[in-house]
């Protein structure tokens, strides 16, 4: 029998052909825009509109980055200011027309004192009448310095909506539109807090004029009764 022997620069050989097929049988990734050129080498294919979409997407990321700077962007509120000074000051002028005024602490209990009602005229009833006709035409020509003088903040009012207006006109983003909304409806509800003031300057106005109305009606009608219980006859 005859025994045959490989060397060893054979069996290397030998072992590095086996090795080379193992590999090719391996799957090998697919490689994308790869195509083998005349040569057999794989040449790499460029998209010249992936730079285009590039550019495309970096201008809306910017266009994202600076509407979101806007919409943040502070610089529209500070327009509204308090009027209780102006609403404070109503209330003095109608105390300074010597009338009875809502703005006293004790306008209620000054009410009352002199307007009683159905009671006995006194002693002094001219004196007494006149003081009330003075307290009565002081506080009707107190209420009407009140709304002259509301009247003449109509001119400050205006300034006040049109600069309202300059910034409605001149927002750059969300944030800002929001700052005059609220400004917008701090300024309506200082309208209604000048509303209210006059409506309570009519209220006041009212009551005192019908006050003395029916205090001086009554009181007639008391000293009629007492005359006529007294033995007076009836004209």
């Amino acid at each position: 029998m005859k025994v045959f022997f490989i060397r060893r620069a054979r069996r290397r050989r030998i072992a590095s052909l086996v090795f080379i097929a193992a590999a090719l049988v391996v799957e090998v990734p697919q490689s994308h825009a790869q195509f083998g050129g005349t040569c057999g080498c794989p040449v790499i294919v460029s998209d010249p509109q992936m730079y285009g979409r590039q550019a495309e997407q970096l201008s809306q990321e910017t266009r994202i980055a600076d509407l979101a700077a806007q919409n943040t962007t502070t610089g529209d509120s500070g327009l509204w200011q308090s009027q209780l000074g102006l609403l404070n000051g109503l209330g003095s002028t109608m105390s300074q027309s010597g009338g009875l005024c809502y703005a006293s602490p004790n306008a209620a209990q000054q009410f009352k004192a002199d307007f009683p009602g159905a009671v006995s005229p006194p002693v002094n009833a001219a004196q007494h009448m006149q003081q009330l006709a003075a307290l009565t035409l002081g506080t009707l020509g107190g209420a009407l310095a009140v709304a002259q003088q509301q009247a003449a903040h109509f001119q400050y009012e205006d300034q006040q909506l049109t600069a309202l207006e300059s910034r409605n006109a001149s927002v750059s983003g969300r944030l800002q539109a929001a700052q005059v909304t609220n400004e917008i409806l701090l300024a309506q509800a200082q309208q209604l807090q000048l509303i209210r003031q006059l409506l309570i300057t009519l209220i006041n106005a009212e009551a005192v004029d019908r006050g003395a109305r029916l205090s001086t009606d009554t009181q007639g009608v008391v000293q009629a009764s007492q005359f006529l219980n007294a033995g007076g006859v009836e004209p």
